[in-house]
């Protein structure tokens, strides 16, 4: 019984792309590598698919994403200042 192979990501980018360009033809590429060519082109279409995200405009933060990053930021400086005094507590009680 066969065991099912899987592939990283990286790996299908680099299978589809080499297949495409493969000198003789793709289903020998495919039986090359063990693969049936069905699978490669599924690969391409999904690769086809998602290629335009790539170059797509990359999403400001929102005023929102903003404001609590802020928020967040002034959390964890608080946390450690209250964290620093515990501890010079602790010493100086000597707990």
């Amino acid at each position: 019984m066969k065991v099912k192979q899987t592939y990283s990501p990286e790996e299908k980018v680099r299978m589809v792309l080499e297949g495409l360009t493969y000198p003789d033809g793709i289903a020998k590429y495919c039986r090359s590598k063990g693969i049936r060519d069905t699978l490669l082109y599924k690969w391409k279409n999904q690769l086809e698919k998602n290629a335009k995200m790539v170059f797509a405009p990359q999403a400001k933060e929102s005023a929102v994403e903003v404001r609590l990053r802020n928020e967040l930021s002034k959390k964890d400086t608080i946390i450690s200042e209250l964290v620093a005094e515990n501890l010079a507590l602790k010493k100086k009680t000597g707990i």
